[in-house]
């Protein structure tokens, strides 16, 4: 026969528990996802090569106004040195990173309006927080050779966010068009003359890497006229290069060769324009920013004061009791109750088994340990029941009448008597009758007398006289019954009572025969789940507060709205002013406030307190109880030891409390082989259940594939843009 170790608890809680892992492992991953994107920027990992073309000019015209708007004009000169390719496209940034000559770097939105191409049919959309033109027709390919894209837009940057000075930085050109940026030009139209000021170039975003001195640039009042020197940026890269005496030869020459190779980096990369200005260059300017975020991180915020409404007047636990010293079960609760108390997330067999040492302890069982090659265990009921005396009626045999009909019906016959011949007769002249002999009766006479039917046999009195033969034998069969429930009653007397949980076991274990092998009852698994309904239906309410974890339910579908609501808010609106940042970490740490609430509203009664300080108090002796104090125990309850046994167990010290009494006599006890002084036995009790195989189902698989979705259009590579340069490719 299969036996089955049934390892598994209470689904609903392990329901619970994967929940919160799943909730935590989703949050934290999207905090380390958030924090990767705020390091490194959409512009990560996004490199690639141009595809079939390269960039022969790159003229970029900027007309600043003095609200910090800038009209910009510029005008890519494309060598296309393969075919089948439509056109461009470009990615401009609406957010924007920025490290100002103060050295700090801050977030600036940005809009953009009358985003077009001149001469060219072109699309618009918005990919990943920047806004994405195509140049291009799908209808047809642009022949080999050089075509210039002229693009223009007006670009918003906002209200100055720099105090004690202004700046105009200005990120031309786009990051990672996979390929040399040739003849790079900036012109830039001031509302104001700026001879005289600061004027920087970078090709980062954090000021770090500064090429002012390859770039060629000159002021005339209110314009800048500046050139990428490809010239310099090379001898610059190259003395750096040689400067480093490892990489020379011998006779101290360089490899420019091996350099121009491997370590020349040409422009690809945007060039970031910086002048510095005086306080108020700028004046006036838009405020860029919305107010979704900042709504969303308000209902979040109200989310989480519920919640922490709900737990302080449901969840908020009542005083802790002080634990005391307990001899004996609390409360007079049985072994799988105090288990429970302990620890309630415990699986119901392992409350089910304790209960049967239990039984054994009281003396209503026998364990015996076969001692075969299957390790079976034997469980013998040693309170067996009279068998119930059948009822007697129904071992009586029925009356029979046979009857034929010797005419039809006709009008000297009432209703009831037309009924009854119809009745009697519809399938033939003669009917054997063995039910409504009592209606028949009633008419019998009337239908004989006046010779409508003929009594062809009557069993009733031999049957009269098997009845008085049979009660002789019944009222012996009572008589011994009375007798044997009259010894059972006293028998039963002498037992200890059984609580509900104990009977539920008592009478699983007993259900068919009074011997039985546990490993070959293929029925008592159930009381696994019987146990578990009585504890939740008659004690968990007691010991929990059934009001305070109707709440959870509530309390996790806004944790649920609450985390959505913080990654829709930073991730899809994301409008809110840099000033006011600090609302999407708060909303993160709204996610931490309402699991830390939703984990800690489940409590416990006061009952549930009180019992709960009791079965400590239980627990904590008889971890700690010394010998002496064991021994008069011993002496007042010579079946003390057994009687504890079972809670050790449903309380996870069987082990210490086995190995107290090895010095401490016990009186020998008739509970069968047994070996209920090994905790090993207990975990042979548990395996020796028979539990039925569970039932597998399989199902039909797929695969899936996915594109490039964040790019669209059918791009062979997917990006080219980051969060604060921009870029392009082909398509």
């Amino acid at each position: 026969m299969a036996k089955k170790s049934h390892k598994s608890g209470n689904f609903i809680g392990k329901l619970f528990g994967f929940f919160w892992v799943g909730y935590l492992a989703f949050m934290i991953l999207g905090v380390i996802i958030t924090g990767l994107e705020s390091y490194f920027g959409d512009d990560a990992g996004t490199e690639k090569l141009a595809d079939g073309f390269t960039i022969s000019a790159y003229n970029v015209l900027l007309d600043v106004k003095e609200d910090n708007k800038v009209e910009v004009t510029e005008k890519i000169t494309v060598d296309w040195y393969e075919s089948y390719h439509h056109g461009i496209y470009k990615f401009t940034p609406l957010w924007l990173q920025y490290t100002g000559q103060d050295g700090d770097t801050i977030k600036r939105k940005a809009t953009i309006s009358n985003y077009r191409a001149v001469g060219d049919p072109y699309s618009l959309d918005t990919v990943k927080r920047k806004a994405r033109i195509k140049i291009g027709s799908a209808n047809k390919y642009v022949g080999e050779g050089e075509k210039t894209y002229v693009i223009k837009y007006t670009y918003d940057m906002g209200k100055d966010p720099y105090k004690n000075f202004d700046e105009l930085i200005f990120h031309a050109y786009g990051d990672y068009w996979g390929t040399e940026i040739k003849n790079a030009s900036i012109q830039v139209n001031m509302p104001k003359n700026i001879d005289g000021y600061n004027v920087k170039f970078f090709t980062d975003k954090f000021r770090k890497n500064d090429v002012t001195d390859v770039v060629d640039f000159s002021i005339i009042g209110n314009t800048l006229y500046a050139t990428f020197n490809e010239e310099k940026n090379y001898k610059k890269q190259l003395k750096d290069y040689c400067s480093d005496e490892w990489r020379l030869s011998e006779d101290g020459a360089c490899d420019e060769e091996y350099f121009a190779l491997y370590y020349y980096e040409p422009l690809e990369k945007s060039l970031t324009l910086d002048i510095e200005l005086p306080e108020g260059y700028f004046v006036g300017g838009s405020w860029n920013y919305g107010w979704g975020s900042f709504m969303i991180s308000m209902i979040i915020f109200a989310l989480t004061a519920w919640t922490i409404y709900k737990w302080v007047k449901y969840g908020k636990d009542h005083p802790k009791k002080a634990q005391t010293v307990e001899f004996y079960p609390p409360d007079d609760l049985s072994s799988a109750e105090v288990g429970y108390v302990f620890n309630k997330r415990q699986a119901s067999k392992k409350f089910t088994i304790s209960l049967i040492i239990q039984l054994a302890s009281k003396g209503y069982i026998k364990i015996d340990d076969l001692k075969d090659e299957d390790n079976n265990i034997q469980i013998t009921n040693l309170l067996i029941k009279p068998k119930a005396v059948k009822d007697f009626d129904k071992t009586l045999p029925k009356r029979q009448i046979e009857v034929k009909k010797l005419k039809d019906a006709d009008n000297n016959l009432n209703q009831s008597e037309k009924t009854m011949m119809i009745h009697l007769f519809k399938k033939g002249d003669t009917k054997l009758l063995e039910s409504n002999i009592d209606k028949f009766l009633a008419v019998k006479d009337k239908l004989v007398n006046d010779g409508y039917i003929e009594i062809v046999n009557d069993n009733e009195e031999a049957r009269l006289k098997d009845v008085d033969k049979k009660k002789a034998a019944y009222d012996k069969e009572v008589e011994q019954y009375n007798k044997d429930m009259e010894k059972y009653a006293a028998d039963a007397s002498k037992f200890p009572t059984l609580s509900s949980m104990e009977k539920i076991v008592y009478d699983r274990l007993f259900e068919s025969k009074d011997v039985v092998i546990l490993s070959e009852h293929h029925t008592f698994y159930r009381a696994f789940n019987d146990i578990a309904s009585e504890l939740k239906n008659s004690f968990k309410d007691k010991v929990h507060d059934s009001i305070a974890s109707k709440q959870i339910g509530g309390a996790i579908f806004r944790s649920i709205v609450i985390l959505i609501l913080s990654i829709i808010s930073y991730k899809y609106v994301e409008d809110l002013d840099p000033n006011w940042s600090v609302l999407y970490y708060l909303s993160f740490i709204c996610n931490l406030i309402n699991l830390f609430f939703t984990i800690f509203m489940k409590r416990k009664t006061e009952y549930g307190e009180y019992i709960t300080a009791k079965v400590k108090g239980f627990r904590n002796f008889l971890v700690t109880a010394e010998k002496p104090r064991l021994e008069a125990l011993v002496l007042e309850n010579p079946n003390y030891f057994y009687n504890i046994l079972p809670y050790t167990y449903a309380m996870n010290i069987s082990k210490k409390w086995i190995k107290k009494f090895e010095n401490i006599p016990i009186p020998e006890m008739d509970m069968g082989t047994f070996n209920y002084e090994s905790d090993y036995s207990y975990y042979s009790l548990y395996d020796n259940v028979y539990y039925p195989e569970p039932v597998h189902s399989s199902g039909g698989g797929g695969s899936s594939s996915s594109g490039c979705s964040s790019c669209g259009g059918g791009c062979s590579s997917c990006g080219g843009g980051c969060s604060s340069c921009g870029g392009g490719g082909s398509w």
